[in-house]
């Protein structure tokens, strides 16, 4: 058995007398613990031949005696635990203090996986004093008690994850108010199509110029192709007789275009006149 609180300086000695004083000192607490044991052995047997002879009188024997009930309690329980254990760890929990071996030997003392470990730490040699029993059981009922909190929030987390999965589609009907088209636009909308064909046909083919710089490479790539254009078509200004000849529809089909062209240059030519910016056919 060792002490827990070591208040005499052996180095006020000699080496020899400081030598001579710790046998001293070790012999008397191999006593001291060895006599606990035995007291426990004592007080074990006599609470089985009471309880044998159907006798409820061992509480009173050891008040009789001088040892209190809870005392006597746990030096029963210090001893069970002794002569349970092979003879180096009882030799072991004889040096221990008292106090640290009463609190490993209580029945409660394995009811928890935390105390488990801190007792399994002490038999193991690992902790020496009660004090450092009580700071490792502490530490591991903090830790057991940050798990069951973690598992409590991820069984919370799952069941609504469940009920969420588990919960009909709620189905809502919105309605919208769906304006009539303006007809004047549609009417503008359907001039321009007879004009210059369906405007799809335009799509990703426009670029709308603001830059003076390419507004003028637009221009030349303009009067080029108005000259490919002449050049192309300048011959049917001599047709004048197969034009007379030629069907109506075909003759229509001119005039539309011809008036589409028209249309354009006006267009071009009054947005130049504005300073505007124009969609040009890219």
């Amino acid at each position: 058995m060792t002490n827990e609180i070591e208040t005499f300086n052996y180095g006020d000695l000699d080496i020899s007398t400081a030598a001579f004083l710790r046998k001293k000192e070790n012999n008397m607490r191999e006593i001291v613990g060895k006599a606990y044991t035995e007291l426990g052995r004592e007080l074990k047997e006599a609470q089985e031949r009471l309880s044998k002879c159907g006798y409820g009188c061992f509480q009173d024997w050891c008040t009789h005696i001088g040892i209190d009930r809870m005392k006597a309690m746990r030096l029963i329980q210090r001893y069970e635990l002794i002569i349970t254990k092979c003879d180096e760890q009882a030799s072991l929990l004889e040096d221990l203090p008292v106090s640290l071996t009463y609190e490993i030997a209580r029945p409660s003392a394995e009811s928890t996986e935390p105390k488990r470990q801190a007792k399994q730490a002490v038999l193991n040699g690992e902790v020496k004093t009660l004090k450092e029993y009580r700071e490792l059981l502490a530490e591991k009922e903090a830790a057991e008690a940050a798990l069951k909190q973690a598992e409590r929030e991820a069984d919370i987390l799952r069941d609504k994850l469940e009920q969420v999965e588990e919960a009909e589609p709620e189905i809502r009907t919105k309605y919208v108010e769906v304006k009539t088209p303006d007809p004047e636009l549609l009417a503008e909308n359907e001039r321009y199509k007879e004009l210059f064909g369906d405007i799809s046909m335009y799509e990703g083919r426009t670029t709308r110029v603001t830059n003076g710089d390419a507004i003028t490479y637009t221009v030349y790539e303009f009067s080029e192709d108005v000259r490919k254009f002449v050049e192309k078509y300048g011959h049917l200004t001599h047709f004048s007789r197969e034009f007379s000849e030629m069907i109506d529809e075909g003759k229509e089909e001119y005039r539309k275009a011809i008036h589409a062209m028209q249309t354009l240059m006006r267009s071009i030519q009054g947005a130049m006149d504005e300073k505007e910016p124009i969609i040009i056919n890219g």
